[in-house]
């Protein structure tokens, strides 16, 4: 089980979204010019050691020295820019030192889940021993031994808003290391090297060019020691230049581009050529630095993990970049420089011209002190876009979905605008930006533009639709579809009918939700937390089942088959007298399972007589019969030759019980129903647009999906997807108490997914599903656990690798209710974990079936009341009927 952060592990060095960076040895220093600055932030220094280990590098005064000094000075020059009317440097001194360094209980792991423990309890553990209980805006260094690590630093990724962080020195004291670790705790990624064997300056990412890891060295954030200026793409990143000074170039032209170091002024170019994403600066003679006046370009557009040449290998195993904007960029080589390692490298990267690998954009430059004219000359882009793939009608299920299908843009610049054919008529209809659209490398600055279902005008017609792009070329038109756009929303009252009894379950059918317009296709009841309790698509017949005796009560969401929804409370309870209670007389005999259990079938004449109260149904099947109280007939059923369950009569025998006697010949009687129902006041509440996981496109994925939580299973509040890593076997699942389990390395698949939503009550909401090598290894794995929760009860938590005692408190789970797997087969917990601000309650409910297992992990700071472990228990029913399946 991983655990999202501040709950428990996270995962450490995954590839440009990753929570951690690393960096290689070697290093030249190099002067800085001091500045004053404003923004002054406080770093405090520690050490640890285990047995046996060497003294590092530097120790803590040393270390605490460098920050004072040359990290200092360096983060202020990179921070102040030439004209700049506003102070924005930023500043590092050291805080508190401890002098005596913290005991492991074990070696530093250098990577993986030991590391990412050993990042996660060395920082409260170190604040603690400082004397410090609000470290949130406190930067900690800690200086560690030798440990065989490839790295001298590392630091979790942070943001342009970050004030506060952690890294880690690995038997070093570098101003440099420090230095560039604190950039990764502002979301800054590496300088890496696009590197062609053939000296090709630019190419295709392949065999042939490949991204070299760090090796960008035109500023601290590749991996030598220099003073020059942060790359602008950096720059932007954390603030230090807006969009307005970004120039998106379509078509040629030419540009007036200022200093990489200036403040004002356009600072940086960006142009598309293809799938290729270019990031053009000028940077300026400067002392100290070890390339010429002339443009610096970097590739955007992220290489495949194959292309990828990294010391570090956690690279190699890393999940592909995708198309969300990074925060590394790939330094091509314009003149004549060199990169084999931080030991070798060499010659300049900028020039004044330069070429895309296509040909089809090139740069020219005429530069200065202050400044480069840059001439920009692009193949002249007169292709059509392709045809808008629309989406089939039978899909359009919310008025706030795209009806475009994902992914659709332009091959070379972008889409601004669409016209659909109206019954022939040709109209513009609105373009609007993509809901949640994240900055990607291919649009960086501004969302996509799309059509959304609820832009199409109300009516039935034919539609067929066409693109435009920025420069005007305009698409081929979609293929004609019959379409029916509804904008009235269903109609609620509070009418329900019984359509089936099946032993003490009502199927109550909901007559009151309709629509006019496309119908009722979807009606689910939730909860308080937004679990679906039921869920029905019955087109235009909602029915739902409800225990004799029980109520179903929630929040009703009624959408109709085009996503125009209405929201409310809504209450059943239901009673059901069956026939086969009845006092009876002639030939009676069981009517058969078409009618389900209680139903009873009459041969020639015969009577049943019940005793009730209340409004009630006369449920019958086949032939017809008479209803009477006393010795008034108060209704007469029809004949059907149907053989299934109708509502024969109804009637209202006030609130005293009086008997009602129901007599014919040949005829089918099912039993006495009642029930009440009651709705509050409804308002509009459309469908949401479908969340998509990409990883159900892998068969693997999509099987395992079937064991543990599915979209179905909530609110549409709720965004149900993998965990970072979650479909790898990369994080443990078994890791209760930081307990050992040799049974994770016969994992075969794994799925881990986690349910969010805005203003949950959860910490942590998640279900796994691993598959393992046979049903022994699965069998091991619930032994494994069971004994590490026996050790945990009884040292009450586990100690971390500082020596800590990590408290747990284990309370029991009673009423246990049926359905779940065999107590050989589960394990159950309920515990309270730590204490102070990272203290947090779990529910985990482990089950095993065969080779398969699944975890349910519920967790929240207040702890769980008994009826929220009560409902917890039946959705870990719900897992095992799953995991039997």
């Amino acid at each position: 089980m991983k655990i999202q952060a501040g709950a428990s592990k996270v995962t450490l060095m995954k590839k440009r979204l990753s929570l951690f960076i690393a960096i290689l040895f070697g290093f030249v220093g190099l002067g800085l010019t001091p500045a004053l600055a404003v923004d002054e932030r406080v770093v405090d220094v520690v050490a640890v050691t285990w047995a046996g280990a060497v003294a590092p590098a530097g120790g803590v005064n040393e270390v605490a020295n460098v920050i004072d000094t040359e990290v200092n000075a360096d983060w202020k020059k990179f921070t102040t820019l030439y004209g700049d009317t506003k102070d924005r440097a930023i500043s590092f001194v050291s805080g508190k030192v401890l002098s005596a360094p913290i005991s492991l209980i074990s070696k530093m792991a250098c990577s993986g889940y030991g590391a990412s423990d050993f990042l996660n309890s060395i920082r409260p553990e170190a604040y603690k021993r400082l004397g410090i209980s609000d470290y949130s805006k406190r930067y900690l260094v800690v200086i560690a031994p030798k440990a065989g690590c490839v790295w001298s630093g590392r630091a979790p990724l942070g943001d342009a808003k970050s004030v506060s962080g952690i890294l880690v020195l690995h038997d070093s004291a570098s101003s440099y290391v420090i230095t560039h670790e604190l950039g990764h705790t502002f979301g800054l990624g590496h300088s890496n090297f696009l590197r062609c064997d053939n000296a090709a300056n630019d190419g295709a990412w392949s065999d042939t060019c490949k991204a070299v890891e760090y090796g960008g060295t035109i500023d601290v954030m590749g991996n030598i020691d220099t003073s020059s200026p942060l790359n602008t793409y950096h720059q932007w990143r954390m603030g230090y230049l807006d969009d307005s000074q970004i120039k998106q170039v379509w078509q040629s032209e030419v540009v007036n581009l200022a200093p990489s170091d200036f403040a004002n002024g356009i600072r940086a170019i960006y142009i598309r050529d293809g799938k290729a994403a270019y990031w053009v600066e000028y940077r300026r003679k400067l002392d100290g630095v070890g390339y010429k006046p002339g443009l610096a370009i970097y590739r955007l557009d992220p290489p495949p993990i194959s292309s990828v040449v990294s010391p570090n290998p956690e690279d190699a195993a890393a999940a592909e970049f995708g198309a969300v904007l990074g925060t590394d960029v790939w330094m091509l080589n314009l003149d004549t420089y060199q990169y084999r390692d931080s030991r070798s490298v060499g010659g300049s990267m900028t020039a004044l011209t330069a070429t895309t690998y296509s040909g089809n954009v090139s740069f020219s430059a005429v530069a200065s002190e202050t400044g480069a004219v840059v001439t920009i000359k692009k193949k002249a882009d007169t292709v059509a876009p392709s045809v808008p793939p629309v989406l089939p009608v039978d899909q359009w299920k919310s008025p706030n979905m795209t009806i475009i299908k994902a992914g659709y843009e332009d091959a070379d610049t972008v889409i601004v605008g669409f016209e659909a054919q109206i019954d022939g008529a040709v109209k513009t209809v609105k373009a609007s930006d993509i809901d949640g659209w994240l900055p990607t490398y291919l649009n960086p600055f501004t969302a996509p533009k799309t059509l959304y279902l609820r832009d199409l005008p109300e009516g039935s017609y034919n539609f067929a639709l066409r693109a435009v792009d920025i420069l005007g070329n305009k698409s081929d038109w979609s293929p004609t579809m019959k379409v029916v756009i509804d904008r009235g929303h269903p109609v609620v009252t509070n009418d329900f009918v019984v359509n089936a009894v099946n032993g003490n379950e009502l199927s109550v059918q909901w007559k009151g939700a309709t629509d006019t317009g496309t119908g009722i296709c979807q009606v689910n009841v939730v909860d308080e937390d937004g679990l679906v309790i039921q869920s029905s698509s019955a087109k235009n017949a909602p029915t739902f089942k409800v225990s004799v005796g029980a109520t179903l009560s929630g929040t009703a969401q009624v959408f109709d088959c085009i996503g125009n929804g209405m929201i409310g409370d809504v209450s059943i309870t239901g009673t059901v007298v069956p026939a086969d209670k009845s006092a009876r007389t002639g030939k009676w005999s069981p009517a058969g399972s078409a009618y389900g259990a209680g139903a009873i079938k009459c041969t020639g004449k015969c009577t049943a007589s019940l005793s009730v109260a209340g409004v009630n149904n006369v449920l019958v099947g086949a032939g017809a019969a008479t209803v009477a109280i006393g010795n008034k007939t108060i209704a007469t059923i029809a004949d059907s030759k149907v053989a299934k369950l109708r509502v024969g009569a109804s009637f209202d025998n006030g609130a005293i019980k009086k008997v009602v006697r129901i007599s014919g010949s040949n005829f089918v009687l099912i039993g006495l129903s009642s029930f009440t129902s009651t709705i509050g006041s409804y308002k509009e509440f459309d469908r949401s647009t479908e969340v998509i996981d990409p990883s159900l496109t892998e068969s693997k994925q999509t099987v395992l999906a079937k064991y543990g939580f599915r979209a179905g299973d909530f609110s549409q509040e709720w965004t149900l997807l993998p965990m970072a890593k979650g479909t790898t076997l990369d994080d443990p699942s078994l890791d209760l108490c930081n307990g050992v389990f040799p049974s994770e390395k016969e994992r075969v698949e794994r799925r881990q997914v986690s349910a969010t939503k805005v203003g949950s009550t959860f910490s942590f909401l998640s279900s796994e599903v691993v598959r393992y090598s046979s049903a022994a290894a699965a069998s091991a794995a619930q032994k494994e656990l069971v004994k590490v929760l026996g050790d945990c009860k009884i040292n009450k938590g586990y100690t971390d690798s500082t020596g800590t005692l990590i408290p747990y408190e284990f309370k029991a789970l009673n009423n246990i209710p049926t359905g779940v797997m065999s107590e050989s087969n589960r394990v159950f917990v309920f515990t309270n974990i730590d204490s102070g601000l990272r203290a947090r309650t779990l529910l985990g409910f482990y089950q095993f079936n065969g080779d398969m297992f699944t975890g349910l992990y519920v967790m929240n700071v207040n702890g769980f009341t008994d009826a929220q472990v009560a409902k917890w228990l039946k959705v870990a029913v719900t897992m095992a009927s799953r995991l039997r399946s």
